[in-house]
Parts: C-alpha cells; sequence; structure tokens
C-alpha cells in the first residue's frame, strides 16, 4: 500500500521513511506541506497519510481540513504526528479531520498498532467504494455494449430537455436500428450477433460527439441525443453514421457481413414535442418509416398535422407492434406480387425454356438451405434472388453478349458488370436487400479469382456461394437453344475439377451427398463417390 509523510525536519523524515518501508509501505516523501498538498491532488494518491503538524506552506491540520471539504473517495485516512499533547489542541486536529494522531518523539510499536488499524479503514472502504462504483455501473451502463442503458436514459433525457428549454437551445434524438438483425441471430448465432453489438456500438460511440449521449435502448435499437443541435446537424450526424455501417464489414472464423442501419430523427425546435418522452416518440415514428420504406436509410419525423391525426387515430384503435406486423404483412405481400409480376412480363416475352432451369435452381437451394437449418427466411430470400437472376438476365439477353475466346474488350466489359447491374436492378425493389448481395457475388470464384469484387472464401456471402454451385449444375445438365445438356458423368467431372477454386468444397461436397441419398441423378454411385472425396480434399486445403 501507498502511503504519504510529510515532515520537514529532515532526520525525523528520513527515520520514519525507513521504518515504514521495513513494513513493506511504498512511501512518498515530502519535505513540506504545499508539497504534500500538490501529491494529494495528482491522480493515483494515497489514501494512507501521516502529516506533521506543523510544516511551512501548509500545516497537517489545514490539509485535513482541504481533503475533508474535497469528500475524495475512496476513503483517506489521516494520522497527525504532533508534539501539541494538550486535550484542546488534539480536540482541534480531530474536529479538522483527522482520524488518529501521536505525539511526538513517536513509539514504533504504537505507530505500527496505529498504522495497522488505518491501513484496515482504507482497505475496507476501498472494497465498499469499488463495489458502490461497480452497483452504479450496472444501473448505468449496457453490460454487454458500454453505453448507457435504457435506465439511465429517462435521467439523462429529462435533464437535457429541462437544459433545452431553459436556455432556449435545441436538442435532438436519433433511433438507429440494425437491419434485419434478427435474420442475422438466427442465421449466423446469437455469440456473432452479440460480437456484432460490441463493434457496431464502439462504432456508434466514435461517430458520435464528444458531448452527445449514446444509449443501447432495447436489442437490437440505439439511441443517441444531440444536445446544442438541430434537425440539419442531427441529420447530418445520422447520415455519418449510416454511412459508415454501411462499408463496415464484421467478420468471425466462417462468415463476412455487413449490417446496414434505420435511423429517425427528431428535434425540439423544429418538431415542438410537448414533453422529453414524445421527443422519442417521433424520432419512434421517423424510424418505423424508414424500416417501411427499404432501410437503410435517414428518416426525419413528418409533422404534417393531416399525417399526425392519421397516426393519432390508428395508435388509439391498435397497439402499436400488431400495425407493425400487419404492415411487414403487407409488405411481403407486395414483394411476392412483385415478384410474380416480373416472372409474367419475361414469361410473355417467350423466355419459357428457363422456367425448368429456374425451377430445378430453386429445388437445390432448398434442400442445401435445409441441409443447413437455414431459417425459412432466409431460403426464401436465396429463392428470390435465383428469380430475380433468370428473370434479369433475360432483360438484359440485348446487353450482354455471349462470352467467347475472341471477345472484345467493350463486351467482356458489359459481362463483368453483369452482376453490379443485376444488383442496380434490384435497388428499384427496397425490399429486396438480403438478395442483393446474392446477385452481386453470385460469380465471386471460392479462391478469390472471380468478380465483380474479387471476394475469396467466406468473404464470398453464403447464398452466393449456393446459388454459383446450384445454378452451374443445372445449366450445365440443362438443354438451350443454342447448345445440347452435358451428360452428369461431365458435369460431376467438372465440378471435381473446379471444387475448392470456382465453387466452396464444403457445399459441392454436401450437393452431390444430398444428390446421392435421394437418388436425383441417374449416376452410377462410384461417379458420386469421386466428386464427394474431391471435394473432402479441396475442403482439407482451404479450411485447414
Amino acid at each position: 500500500m501507498k502511503i504519504l509523510i510529510a515532515e520537514d525536519e529532515n532526520i525525523a523524515r528520513h527515520r520514519l521513511e525507513k521504518f515504514l518501508e521495513g513494513m513493506d509501505y511504498e512511501v512518498i516523501s515530502c519535505k513540506d506541506g504545499l508539497d504534500a498538498w500538490n501529491v494529494i491532488q495528482s491522480e493515483n494518491a494515497p489514501n494512507l497519510l501521516i502529516l506533521d503538524w506543523m510544516m511551512p506552506g501548509m500545516d497537517g491540520v489545514e490539509i485535513c481540513r482541504k481533503v475533508r471539504e474535497q469528500g475524495r473517495e475512496p476513503y483517506t485516512y489521516i494520522l497527525l504526528l504532533t508534539v501539541k499533547d494538550k486535550q484542546e489542541n488534539i480536540i482541534h486536529g480531530m474536529e479538522a479531520g483527522a482520524d488518529d494522531y501521536i505525539t511526538k518523539p513517536f513509539n514504533q510499536n504504537e505507530l505500527r498498532v496505529r498504522l495497522k488499524a488505518g491501513r484496515r479503514i482504507v482497505e475496507l472502504n476501498k472494497e465498499l467504494f469499488d463495489t458502490r462504483n461497480a452497483l452504479r455501473k450496472k444501473a448505468t451502463y449496457d453490460e454487454l455494449t458500454g453505453l448507457y442503458n435504457r435506465h439511465s436514459m429517462g435521467e439523462i433525457l429529462e435533464k437535457e430537455y429541462t437544459r433545452a428549454l431553459r436556455y432556449q437551445t435545441d436538442l435532438s434524438c436519433l433511433l438507429v436500428d440494425i437491419d434485419y438483425f434478427k435474420v442475422i441471430n438466427d442465421t449466423f448465432g446469437h455469440i456473432f450477433g452479440d460480437s456484432i453489438l460490441r463493434k457496431f456500438s464502439a462504432c456508434l460511440k466514435r461517430k458520435a460527439r464528444k458531448h452527445d449521449f449514446v444509449f443501447r435502448y432495447g436489442g437490437e435499437e440505439f439511441m443517441a441525443l444531440l444536445p446544442n443541435t438541430g434537425i440539419d446537424g442531427a441529420r447530418s450526424v445520422a447520415e455519418k453514421i449510416r454511412s459508415a455501417c454501411e462499408s463496415k464489414t464484421y467478420k468471425n472464423e466462417n462468415n463476412v457481413i455487413i449490417a446496414t442501419v434505420s435511423i429517425g430523427v427528431a428535434s425540439m425546435k423544429h418538431h415542438q414535442p410537448s414533453e422529453s418522452k414524445e421527443l422519442i416518440a417521433f424520432a419512434d415514428k421517423a424510424l418505423y418509416r424508414a424500416k417501411s420504406e427499404g432501410r437503410n436509410r435517414v428518416c426525419v419525423y413528418l409533422k404534417d398535422s393531416s399525417m399526425k391525426s392519421i397516426e393519432d387515430k390508428i395508435s388509439e384503435t391498435k397497439d402499436f407492434s400488431y400495425l407493425k406486423e400487419n404492415i411487414s404483412s403487407i409488405l411481403e405481400k407486395t414483394k411476392k406480387a412483385s415478384i410474380q409480376s416480373l416472372c409474367l412480363m419475361v414469361q410473355n416475352l417467350g423466355a419459357s425454356q428457363y422456367q425448368k432451369h429456374n425451377h430445378q435452381v430453386i429445388q437445390y437451394i432448398g434442400l442445401i438451405g435445409e441441409r443447413f437449418n437455414l431459417p425459412p427466411s432466409i431460403i426464401e430470400s436465396f429463392k428470390n434472388a435465383a428469380l430475380l437472376h433468370d428473370n434479369f438476365k433475360i432483360l438484359q439477353k440485348k446487353t450482354l453478349k455471349k462470352k467467347s475466346k475472341g471477345l472484345k474488350t467493350r463486351d467482356k466489359i458489359e459481362i463483368e458488370s453483369h452482376p453490379d447491374m443485376m444488383a442496380e436492378l434490384t435497388e428499384l425493389f427496397n425490399f429486396f436487400a438480403n438478395e442483393r448481395s446474392l446477385l452481386q457475388h453470385h460469380h465471386e470464384n471460392f479462391d478469390g479469382s472471380g468478380y465483380p469484387v474479387g471476394l475469396k472464401g467466406n468473404e464470398i456471402p453464403l447464398g452466393a456461394r449456393i446459388f454459383a454451385v446450384v445454378d452451374s449444375m443445372v445449366a450445365m445438365l440443362s438443354e438451350r437453344p443454342f447448345r445440347k445438356g452435358l451428360p452428369p458423368e461431365k458435369v460431376i467431372e467438372e465440378f471435381a475439377d473446379n471444387a475448392g477454386t470456382q465453387f466452396d468444397p464444403k457445399l459441392v461436397f454436401m450437393l452431390f451427398d444430398i444428390i446421392e441419398k435421394q437418388g436425383l441423378l441417374s449416376v452410377p454411385e462410384a461417379v458420386l463417390m469421386k466428386v464427394k472425396e474431391r471435394a473432402q480434399e479441396a475442403m482439407g486445403k482451404c479450411y485447414s
């Protein structure tokens, strides 16, 4: 334990230093009161002090009084050294804040006993101080993310709201929600989900300013209070957060994902809430609009009176969660209707020859998704992407040209931009965020030699890897107007040769294991065993 001694007599000070070092104290020695006071004011100052009563600059009694006025925590134990042994002097020193005293010249055994008692008091108070701090932190901060928790939010919100009213300043509120976080949790597990929440919270804290308050509002929803910030400034901060999230990747051993955010914005001066809680309610309505319009966007609360009256009427008749469920259901139906309309349009263009191909691709995607135990919503997204892929491909046939050995540079650029063009087309359907990554990256190769980005291994989204394997197999087997389908043995040979380079070997093994067990191709068992063995060899190289 550290101990500070303040004694202006050199011989007495050195004697005391030697005695305390023999008791295994880390001694900080000061020759006068001012020197001692500077040390006491520093960070990590000792909580056990031995002060001479009479010193130049500042005496021991004055230091006692100043320490007690500060209310230092954890508790500082003070022992006075004095030649004054009259009762009134002793009372004066104790009233100034001293815990104990010893007269000079002191008896070493007496000092040892008194210090032992003082040390126990310091250690007990330190333990109580640490316990209080831990409890205070637990009550104030979210354990997982380290941000302010919802419990502390009410107090801080009310304080900042009152301050803004009193000084006629502004206060803005951002509600931030991680898009499709439940799907991420269900697909990749809660351990990875918790890791995303921690890293996202750290990013959110960095993007906020020093005087802003950032809270974990609940689950994957976060809140930021921006003092002295109007609606334009709040929108700017929100857009910086959204943009940062859009480009940030989260990784674990097997997956790399991007988690976008939707943000609702409201401010006091622009929206005139009648109370602090209404400011949050406005931001929440703006957030819900951001999610319903397609996510990955910032929306400011619309304060139009006619819209507000409609919202109030809805909230009176329907529970908010019930409303969210119904709107989600409507959007899901819209999504299905959009795909059906697109399929019908392509069918009318005379593309019926692609229907069998697409049906088989979707069948195999479903089988692999079930083997992975993926949630139905994820499998459905993969199937939707396959439908969009084939339909967009037909619609782009005038732009995309058949790739050949004599391909011109311009034509090659057009073909290699095909995934980006498909991803851009899905932006017309704001609710196809999950499908977009599959369409954009289904031409990436497992060894990193593909396009458009050159992603490698597990950097390639799982849906894109599954689609690449399934689509290639069905395409090789299918008859097209310009060529006949390959025999199954030749297709299997192609997959055996390209497992680990073009295709994820784990998925190749899984696909042909399903085919073998369900008898989906008429080929000898030995042929299927060959491709599975080659896939296992590639897995050993790729995942070692």
